[in-house]
């Protein structure tokens, strides 16, 4: 059989990089490059890709991307690229990063693309660390933050919505943390191509972009930039104007919407109570927590907004002041059931549990809420809903319990209730492990609190400390008696 077109390429070209660089070299390896690029389009794919790397190493590659031929570089650059294809972030991380900082430093820009494209590659959610670890890398930002970084930065932006987002995602965090990068970016024009991606037509980039836009309010230089550009005056006109649409299309923009407004709660860039006061969500939040379909993912989805901005203490006290979305949360918690009510029940906790030292307006504004669930009798029903045993509804019902510990109005409701407190001493075996951790994180925060010796007797405080000494999965020895047949 005769040797296949591929492997006398890689052949001539070994023999190339065995010979001196003079120009005629230079211009062969040029060819053979391009050549090369055009086989592993055309493929199959793997078997020139593992010819290629059995005979030219990445090293020697890299090497090249140092040659005196910009034509040369070039080629070279986009025959790496395509070999880099299948190679994951982490062994990129790992075994190139070396390659990865000289290459942030190669004055030409398509090298400089090379490696910012393997940055980019990454799934953020599988390597949350990889866009801090591109900014702490001096050089990385040195080149982030130069003019020759824009048109490789601004050819990456020219690619699909995955590639552009990726870049997005690099930008917010150099912008995190930087008043000046955010600066450097808006005069180059990064900022503004951002923003027009929340009125795109395409429903997948505008949910992106409301994705991206509370990380972006870190400081209060972009925040009040992205205010000035109306972002978050459409957003709520979207949410608004979605109730006469019920297209998929609508349905989906307004979930990310709300999802948006209520991440705003622990933007560092914003005063909580100004920017709700200004953007009323809560009236919207409030209609929607009351609509009749217990499943409707938009229901849902409020609840859970209602219970991540009431999760910050100012933004509890800008609620508490509006009063509809807390007041529509006491209804459906009231009269729910089921999945249902385990939702109304996270959303408690969050708003319980915003901290373990809470001030003393939020926490009263807690207790009122407290006071209104259940008519009054909220640790009576929570109690029978936790001793039902259904996993989800006993673990939503402990993290309330494990919250209202860091109030003392909280911990003295649950001392004066021996029912909560025969249960949470009662180890069970067959309970979910997850609901015995829970269990466990109760005892251990009431242990724990100042108060909790004065407000349980002896006795019961003592049986509480055995408990968090002995850990969550403690069982009793028995003693096993052998009885011989006859």
């Amino acid at each position: 059989m005769s040797e296949k077109e591929y492997v006398k390429n890689i052949k001539l070209i070994c023999e190339l990089l065995q010979s001196d660089p003079t120009p005629g070299v230079i211009l062969k390896l040029r060819e053979s490059f391009e050549t090369l690029s055009k086989q592993l389009k055309a493929g199959p794919f793997l078997e020139v890709f593992e010819a290629t790397l059995s005979n030219i190493p990445f090293s020697a590659l890299f090497s090249l991307l140092a040659a005196p031929d910009n034509k040369l570089i070039v080629t070279v650059a986009e025959v790496t690229g395509q070999l880099l294809k299948p190679v994951t972030w982490p062994m990129v991380h790992q075994t190139f990063e070396e390659y990865i900082i000289q290459g942030l430093a190669h004055p030409h820009p398509v090298v400089k693309a090379l490696v910012l494209r393997q940055f980019l590659k990454c799934e953020q959610k599988a390597d949350p660390q990889v866009l801090t670890h591109l900014c702490d890398i001096g050089m990385a930002m040195d080149y982030l933050l130069s003019e020759e970084s824009v048109s490789a930065i601004k050819t990456l932006l020219a690619g699909n919505e995955s590639q552009r987002f990726r870049v997005y995602d690099v930008v917010a965090a150099a912008i995190k943390d930087s008043d000046s990068s955010f600066e450097f970016f808006r005069q180059e024009g990064i900022v503004d191509l951002l923003l027009k991606e929340g009125s795109a037509k395409d429903v997948l980039v505008a949910m992106n972009f409301y994705e991206l836009v509370p990380t972006l309010c870190e400081s209060s230089v972009p925040y009040e930039y992205i205010e000035s550009a109306g972002v978050f005056k459409n957003v709520l006109e979207q949410v608004q104007q979605a109730k006469t649409d019920d297209s998929v299309t609508s349905s989906l923009l307004r979930l990310s919407a709300l999802k948006l407004f209520s991440r705003m709660a622990d933007a560092k860039g914003i005063s909580p109570a100004s920017f709700y006061g200004k953007y009323a969500i809560a009236p919207e939040l409030a209609e929607l927590v009351l609509l009749p379909e217990p499943r409707s993912d938009l229901k849902i989805t409020a609840i859970t907004c209602v219970g991540t901005i009431g999760n910050n203490p100012e933004a509890l006290e800008y609620l508490a002041s509006e009063k509809t979305a807390l007041e529509a949360l006491v209804t459906v918690y009231n009269t729910s059931i089921g999945q249902l009510r385990v939702e109304c029940l996270r959303a408690i906790a969050c708003i319980f549990g915003y901290s373990t030292t809470p001030s003393g307006a939020a926490s009263q504004i807690c207790y009122e809420l407290y006071a209104k669930l259940d008519d009054g009798k909220f640790l009576v029903g929570l109690t029978k809903e936790i001793m039902k045993g259904f996993e989800e509804s006993c673990v939503a019902g402990l993290a309330v319990i494990q919250k209202l510990v860091h109030h003392a109005w909280g911990l003295h409701e649950i001392a004066s209730y021996q029912n909560i407190v025969n249960f949470l001493l009662m180890r069970d075996s067959s309970r979910a492990k997850v609901a015995q951790q829970w269990q466990f994180s109760v005892i251990e925060s009431i242990v724990k609190a100042p108060e909790a010796k004065s407000e349980f007797d002896d006795e019961t405080f003592a049986r509480l400390e055995r408990y968090a000494r002995e850990g969550p999965y403690y069982a009793v020895a028995t003693a096993r008696v052998a009885v011989e047949s006859s």
